[in-house]
């Protein structure tokens, strides 16, 4: 079946045909044959479906990147993220932040042919204010995005035989890992995926971490320690019975997000307490009670709102962006003239619309579509 798309309606705003047939892989090449034979199309490029449609105005550039973020989204929230940027959520946020300083350009720009009117005394610090706060606001959860994006990467540690195999089944809801009272029992790194509260958890269970170990336990451990090393949330497991001991604060601090797990409450005396300067959740792996506080926990170590920001060229513009209207601050502070105010403020602009295309290098532009698939 052949379906006509004519332009500008279509994907790429041009003419286009869609053919849909059986997906048998010689089904698609005979009928692939038979197009090059007419010497009338070739094989597109990565990426050259959504490139013409940028370059046709289609969609700006922020949206086309999109397209290849939601193909490569490692997560159910990932692809929720992309579809925003889809969605244009995101390029209208850059486009009122684009035009904030445009129409501050112009007034100043038209007070050089007027009365000469002193910089200070158009009010624009509090407008450049306003637009430094929307930036950071933009930012301020760029880093936990990507996680969020591609999956947190989620490891269980702990010393010895304190219960790590325990809530690692407890937590997946199956015997996924070996659960025996001699120490040493896990000696690799046990891989899980888990989505809770709609992020995707990919879960590590690791051996147990202590300073004098050899052989096959040693490398286990060695195995540990990388895993918490390359973490986005670390699960650090105690047995409640015993407390944290000295030996184990390093470890606490080789992963940005942690969260203390005081395990085998079943057999503490008393309520337990929680570890200073560190969020602490108390469970019971074998009888799966706390299981459902320390699910909370782990969502609200992450942002609640859903990041416009998680790709690193958005970030990286924004982040240009926002350090010239950080210098356009001290420029006014410090009482220089009109025009070094306006070179920062070109350049805040001049980020953001490379941001969207509005403004755009060839190079650049070949980078992003080279990362697509072949017919996106």
């Amino acid at each position: 079946m052949v379906v006509f798309h004519p332009g500008p309606r279509s994907y790429t705003g041009e003419d286009l045909s869609e053919i849909s047939c059986h997906g048998n892989p010689n089904v698609v090449d005979a009928i692939m044959d038979l197009i090059r034979q007419t010497g009338l199309a070739r094989m597109a490029e990565k990426g050259e479906f959504s490139k013409r449609a940028f370059l046709s105005g289609k969609m700006d550039l922020v949206q086309a990147e999109a397209v290849c973020a939601m193909i490569n989204a490692g997560s159910a929230k990932g692809i929720e993220m992309a579809q925003s940027l889809i969605r244009g959520e995101l390029s209208d946020r850059i486009n009122a932040l684009s035009e904030g300083i445009a129409v501050m350009l112009a007034e100043i720009e038209a007070s050089f042919i007027t009365d000469d009117e002193d910089i200070r005394e158009t009010a624009i610090g509090p407008r450049i204010e306003g637009l430094v706060h929307q930036i950071e606001g933009l930012l301020a959860d760029a880093e936990a995005a990507s996680p969020i994006y591609e999956g947190v990467i989620t490891t269980i540690a702990g010393l010895p035989n304190v219960g790590k195999s325990s809530l690692f089944n407890a937590i997946l809801g199956f015997p996924r890992a070996i659960v025996h009272h001699e120490e040493g029992t896990t000696r690799d790194v046990l891989r899980e995926r888990l989505r809770v509260n709609g992020i995707d958890y990919l879960f590590h269970d690791t051996a147990g971490i202590r300073e004098t170990v050899a052989g096959p336990e040693k490398i286990g451990v060695e195995k540990t320690m990388e895993a918490l090393r390359n973490s986005d949330l670390v699960l650090y497991v105690v047995d409640a019975r015993e407390g944290l001991n000295a030996q184990e604060m390093p470890w606490l601090g080789l992963c940005g997000r942690t969260i203390v797990v005081m395990n085998k409450m079943d057999l503490a005396h008393g309520p337990g307490r929680g570890i200073a300067g560190w969020k602490t959740v108390q469970v019971s792996a074998k009888n799966r009670t706390g299981i459902d506080d320390l699910l909370e926990a782990m969502r609200d170590a992450f942002p609640q709102d859903q990041p416009l920001v998680f790709l690193e060229r958005h970030a990286y513009l924004l982040g240009m962006a926002l350090d010239s209207l950080k210098a356009c601050e001290e420029a006014l502070v410090s009482g220089y003239t009109a025009d070094v105010v306006t070179i920062d403020l070109r350049q805040a602009l001049s980020s953001l619309r490379q941001l969207t295309g509005q403004a755009f290098d060839e190079n650049v532009l070949e980078r992003i579509f080279s990362s697509f698939c072949i017919g996106k």
